[in-house]
Order: structure tokens, then sequence, then C-alpha cells
């Protein structure tokens, strides 16, 4: 089973409750949310990690204070081995939404969100492929830029799936539209992609070795994440 989260993030969080909830996690998570500059970056960050968090605890049973994460060379992170079921993870933040993808098996899982905004068609000559950008071009007005945001969180899913950061270049793989929110990369075949329209202003997409990805995203709200951490004492 793969299932896509996702949070809408607040513009504001009491101090108070911000600090609660800056409790649950590890320090050196904590230290890290501690050096942005930007109080949205922050609070972008630290609902990720929660809403991992709390997505962890009620899938595999294991407790917060017993959460750990293992690193790849190129920084990906997964749960460390050898704590309760098996729990395959993805997660990506923009604007006003954190979203998580995730799997109760192990296989690799990419999603990435974007907040849509004015975008240079250079980006889109140079880090497409020439099908991809003749797409682009033959298209016009909003239309256009929202295909140009599908095409690069769909790519930037499959590049976080993969785990080896900038080594993928965007251009070494292609994407074309199937039928509803399904896309398919001939360089990738065995891999499933899907992307959706969040709102007016946000695109998701994700990816997945399995042919599992949902037709829907369950929305979690900041108030029943805060809660969840409320009721269940989850320490840290």
């Amino acid at each position: 089973m793969t299932e896509i989260v996702s949070l809408r993030v607040p513009e504001f969080i009491d101090s108070d409750c911000y600090s609660l909830l800056l409790s649950k996690i590890s320090k050196e998570k904590n230290a890290r949310i501690g050096r942005y500059k930007r109080i949205s970056d922050a609070y972008r960050s630290l609902l990720g990690e929660l809403l991992l968090r709390a997505t962890i605890c009620d899938y595999t049973g294991i407790s917060n204070d017993d959460i750990s994460f293992v690193y790849n060379n190129y920084g990906k992170p997964s749960l460390a081995k050898g704590k309760g079921s098996p729990f395959s993870f993805n997660l990506s933040h923009s604007g006003n939404w954190v979203v998580l993808i995730y799997s109760d098996k192990h296989l690799a899982l990419g999603i990435d969100v974007e907040e849509i905004k004015p975008m240079d068609m250079g980006i889109a000559e140079r880090f497409f492929c020439p099908q991809e950008y003749i797409d682009l071009i033959a298209k016009q007005g909003e239309e256009q830029l929202e295909y140009f945001y599908r095409l690069w969180t769909l790519k930037e899913s499959y590049v976080k799936a993969l785990g080896k950061g900038l080594s993928i270049p965007l251009d070494g793989f292609s994407l074309s539209h199937q039928s509803g929110d399904v896309w398919f990369s001939p360089e990738a075949s065995n891999f499933h992609f899907k992307s959706f329209r969040m709102d007016e202003q946000h695109i998701i997409s994700a990816c997945s070795e399995l042919d599992d990805l949902p037709n829907n995203i369950r929305e979690i709200s900041f108030v029943d994440l805060c809660h969840y951490f409320e009721e269940n004492n989850c320490g840290k």
C-alpha cells in the first residue's frame, strides 16, 4: 500500500505551541530548523518532520523516542533498519504545503511539490529533453506554466526516488502525459508516475516502483497533527 498525505502550513504558529512541537523532534533537526532565516521555511521543515514521525508511529508501531534515520551518500534519509514494520518514504515541502509519500514495503518512492510562479523558458530549454521542450512551447499562458511545473515535479520525484542527487541529469530521461493524472517515462519504464493539482498555486507529482500510486491525496490538518502529539504523549 502506497499513500500520499498532505498538510497545509499555517501562516502563524503560537510561540508556546511552536516550542512544544520543536520538543518532539531530534536535537540535530531542531538545530537545523533554528538556522533558517525565514520562519516560513522553519515551519515547513518542522511540520514535515512531524508529519513523517506521526506516520511512522502509526504504521510501524515505533515510538517517537525510538525513531532514527540513516542517510545515503547523497543525503537521502530512510528509517533505520530493524525498527518496526517495513516503511519507505519521501518528503517534500513548498509554499503552503508539506507532502509525504510512504509505503509499507521497501521500495523506491519520490515526491515533489512546487509553488507555481512565473518561470524562465530558458530553464526548460536547458533542463528538459528536446521533445518535452517542444511539447511545452506548443502551449500558451497558464496551460504552459502548469505543464512546466508538472514536468519539473515529475522529474524531481524520480531523482528523489533514486536518491542520487544531482548526479541524475534532468534531461537524461523524458516524460509524457498518458491520461488523467498518469505519466510515462520510457527511460524509467520500471517506475510509475502521477501528477496532481493541489490547488490553484501548487503542483504535486510522485513516482513509485510499484503500480499502486493512489488516486487521491489525504489531507491532515495542522490541528489534528498537534492533537496527535498531545494525545499520544509523544516525547523525544
